[in-house]
């Protein structure tokens, strides 16, 4: 498989998305095979990860690779083999926004640039370059950029990408333009623990079906997969598809990579918070500020969770002092914890949502096991639409905001449906009109549990844009070796193999 789906690259600072076309479908093939050939892509592979990063020449950079619909129609792939691909991947982004994503008004795809109803089909290419720092990445850029050009690509679109961190925080995290530490839970993958990534996850590690097809997912079922005739040039190296003769797996270890450039609105954040400081219920003003902050997002600042562990009841009735009573204002500054807390539960830490409110951005995004009709239950929904987040800062002339990168086996079970029915739904908890308060459409309410009389925040803001994003398939190393075949479609239909 390719390093990002197991490594996620945290100790790189730079990141640079280049969008390439394909104007020579015989040039880009063979682009593949030198790019799978002489070790330009990244592997996943653990002993050849660790070669890499010992290697001056490679170790400040890396390099992944992933296709769209268009990219691979471009590419010359027989249509009864494009048929196999999920529905999502096929139709793409900007046609599933407004329905399956509520993109709509400022939203809507018509606006976007990168990508959109205006744009997607000229993203056919996606190569996701990474470095240290931004030394590394220009040279990085240019050669990808020259190679591309050789070959019969060219660029459409090309967005830069950081992660900066401070001082206080846990290595590598970093911080969104909010002030939030990002991509702090994040699921583990079960036999595939990489000792790079995040210490623990609040569960048990999810099977890898849910981001690695050709394995068994936690319905205990093998996600739907693209497949290929083995007679076509290089089918044997991929692996037999069970249940159907004569085809093979070009899905086996690849997965789906979902973008979205989500602009912030900083300023509209930081002048509600100052609007909506009276709602704490004590501190000084910049405390009251966090304290709302952290209730919209579900989350401190830095990283810290708003509903206490069950581990640290004990501690709390014997050293109080080292507690802020429930409902006190979320300190302003600090430093963080070495790694930000992730091992609790809703249900059965913070059943009434004193601490992290039940319609808090985060808890809408991973209810872990306060769904109904029980937590046994919940925990197992939520194990099936769980995402590997891989995102970055952005700053440009547009604005700055998330590139929010994701990873999963199922767009529409895992993505679209969190999009959808998570994020966007506004009856939740028995609650009526409480959307996301962070990535929702604005105009709602945040209601903030307390005993005895719970508060509310009206009129929230529009806080985050879509600007742009698409659906990407991310194979692994030998289905792009074989995507580099010299294979097309003959007058008549056949497939023909070229030398």
């Amino acid at each position: 498989m390719q390093g990002l789906l197991l490594h996620g690259y945290r100790h790189m600072g730079e990141l640079t998305l280049l969008f390439l076309r394909i104007d020579d479908a015989d040039g880009c093939r063979q682009w593949l095979r030198e790019l799978t050939s002489d070790g330009t892509l990244t592997p996943a592979d653990r002993m050849e990860f660790q070669l890499r990063q010992q290697d001056s020449t490679r170790g400040q950079t890396r390099v992944n690779l992933a296709l769209s619909h268009a990219g691979l129609m471009a590419l010359g792939m027989p249509e009864d083999v494009r048929a196999t691909f999920p529905r999502e991947l096929r139709e793409g982004m900007a046609l599933r926004a407004r329905e399956y994503l509520r993109d709509v008004d400022e939203n809507d795809p018509d606006r976007w640039m990168l990508g959109g109803t205006r744009h997607e089909d000229a993203l056919q290419i996606l190569m996701l370059l990474y470095a240290t720092d931004a030394a590394n990445m220009e040279p990085l850029l240019r050669e990808h950029l020259e190679r591309a050009h050789r070959n019969g690509l060219r660029e459409v679109f090309i967005q830069r990408g950081q992660r900066r961190a401070r001082e206080e925080d846990p290595p590598g995290y970093f911080r969104d333009h909010f002030g939030f530490l990002d991509g702090v839970s994040q699921p583990r993958l079960e036999g595939l623990d990489d000792p790079a990534t995040h210490p623990r996850d609040y569960d048990r590690p999810v099977k890898r079906g849910e981001f690695l097809l050709g394995h068994a997912n936690e319905y205990g079922e093998w996600p739907l997969s693209p497949h290929v005739p083995e007679h076509l040039p290089g089918a044997s190296a991929l692996p037999p598809v069970p249940g159907l003769p004569g085809r093979r797996d070009l899905g086996h270890n690849g997965t789906f990579l979902v973008l979205r450039k989500l602009e912030q609105d900083v300023p509209a954040f930081e002048r509600f918070l100052d609007e909506q400081a009276a709602l704490a219920p004590e501190g000084t003003p910049e405390e009251r500020r966090e304290w709302v902050a952290a209730k919209l997002v579900g989350r401190k600042r830095d990283g810290a969770p708003l509903a206490t562990p069950r581990r640290h009841r004990l501690l709390r009735r014997l050293l109080p002092f080292l507690f802020q009573k429930d409902g006190a204002p979320a300190r302003a500054s600090g430093t963080g914890p070495a790694h930000p807390d992730n091992d609790f539960r809703y249900a059965r830490d913070d059943p009434h949502g004193y601490g992290c409110p039940i319609t808090a951005h985060t808890r809408r995004c991973n209810p872990r096991d306060a769904l109904p009709p029980s937590p046994r239950v919940s925990s197992d929904v939520t194990r099936r639409h769980r995402l590997l987040r891989r995102g970055f800062n952005y700053e440009d002339a547009e604005g700055k905001g998330l590139l929010f990168i994701a990873l999963n086996a199922h767009v529409g079970r895992q993505f679209e449906l969190v999009q959808r029915s998570w994020v966007h739904f506004e009856q939740l908890g028995g609650i009526e009109g409480a959307e996301d308060p962070l990535a929702g459409d604005g105009g709602g309410r945040l209601i903030i549990p307390a005993d005895p009389i719970r508060q509310c925040a009206t009129s929230l803001r529009k806080f985050v844009t879509t600007r742009g994003g698409g659906y990407f398939f991310l194979p692994s190393l030998k289905a792009l070796s074989f995507l580099g075949m010299q294979e097309r479609v003959g007058d008549d239909g056949s497939d023909v193999a070229r030398s």
